[in-house]
């Protein structure tokens, strides 16, 4: 081959490969890829183009939430502590639950990050949070007359099965200067340009769901429904963190007794001081949408059905019961299509069902 074609041959391949990069980017791995558009991480870790939904945070409640960097002294009705669903996750159009307490119970809610504890689950320890508010004695400043836990239902049996330890501690000072500066975000994705390995993961992802529920990645599930569920290209692909499945074995009666356990101990240290404790589990998605999964293979996860069942002391949000009849008349997005948290017409439905005195 003579120089000239050499030279020919090889810019046209560079052109090629350039030309195929760019058509991959703009038509699905730049709006998976960046943050042009908000949206939810499954679709990302997936490569699941077909279940991004574009959204933009929006807040309408005429009544919001507080953080701890905001605390002024202000009289606080609701405490809350728990996961990425009480950090506004999935965001949105009103994607802070706390909104709607606020507004639905006309009442001041304070919401509190995540204290950096050595023993967080999955990035959170909502219970080792608390204990340093309990222990500095900055609750007896708050005097909340009501805490909400929650966490994600599957890393519940990690986070509160293990005997209730409310050793953790540290000063008022240190508290005050972590929670100024504190920030919880989501803008967290490196930049990429349009050529990068995420053009080639998009294809060969897409051709391997036709064989492996997860591309053999292990990463997401993408599974087919028999019915339309969401507002998406997709409308009938529900994609779910392969978490939701691998902890399911954990969730047996005896560990679900021990989380059960824990709150009945917690509501116990609480009210003696006056305060009343809500815990609010969050249903996996998987778990809410098993129903209507075609040829589900995979197995009921029990964690609300063993819960339910235990004696109580402190108040049980059991969004499951919730939430599984807006799944079964059909209402679109209760969960949003490419994400692992719930939208608005969930943390809606659940405070309007769950009130607070």
């Amino acid at each position: 081959m003579t120089r000239k074609k050499f030279s020919i041959a090889f810019i046209t391949i560079l052109l090629l490969f350039i030309g195929l990069n760019y058509a991959i980017w703009k038509s699905a791995t730049e709006v998976l890829l960046t943050k042009k558009y908000d949206g939810g991480d499954l679709a990302r870790m997936g490569y699941v183009h077909g279940s991004k939904q574009y959204r933009k945070v929006e807040n309408t409640l005429p009544f919001r939430h507080i953080g701890m960097k905001e605390y002024d002294g202000r009289k606080i009705d609701v405490l809350t502590i728990g996961d990425s669903f009480s950090m506004g996750g999935g965001e949105g159009k009103n994607s802070y639950y706390q909104d709607f307490i606020a507004t639905i119970n006309r009442c001041t809610v304070l919401n509190v990050y995540p204290y950096p504890t050595d023993d967080r689950v999955a990035g959170f320890s909502p219970i080792s949070t608390l204990a340093v508010l309990l222990n500095s004695g900055y609750l007896d400043v708050i005097k909340p007359r009501y805490i909400l836990i929650e966490s994600v239902a599957r890393y519940c049996v990690p986070r509160f099965s293990r005997p209730l330890d409310l050793s953790k501690t540290d000063s008022r000072e240190n508290i005050r200067h972590y929670y100024a500066k504190a920030t919880y975000g989501l803008d967290y994705l490196p930049k990429v340009g349009f050529i990068n390995n995420g053009n080639f993961k998009y294809l060969y992802t897409k051709v391997l769901y036709h064989f492996s529920d997860t591309a053999f990645r292990g990463l997401v599930y993408r599974m087919q429904l028999g019915r339309s569920l969401f507002a998406a290209p997709d409308d009938r692909t529900l994609i779910f963190h392969n978490e939701d499945l691998s902890m399911i074995p954990y969730n047996k009666g005896n560990l679900v007794a021990n989380v059960n356990d824990t709150f009945n101990q917690l509501a116990d240290v609480l009210a003696k001081r006056g305060i009343t404790l809500y815990f609010m589990p969050v249903v996996d998605k998987y778990d809410l949408y098993s129903d209507d999964i075609v040829d589900n293979p995979y197995p009921k996860n029990p964690f609300f059905d063993e819960l339910r069942k235990l004696p109580k002391r402190y108040h049980f949000i059991d969004t499951k019961a919730i939430l599984q009849p807006l799944v079964r008349s059909g209402v679109q997005d209760v969960f949003y299509p490419d994400d692992s948290h719930w939208t608005c017409k969930a943390s809606q439905k659940v405070f309007e069902t769950v009130r607070f005195p």
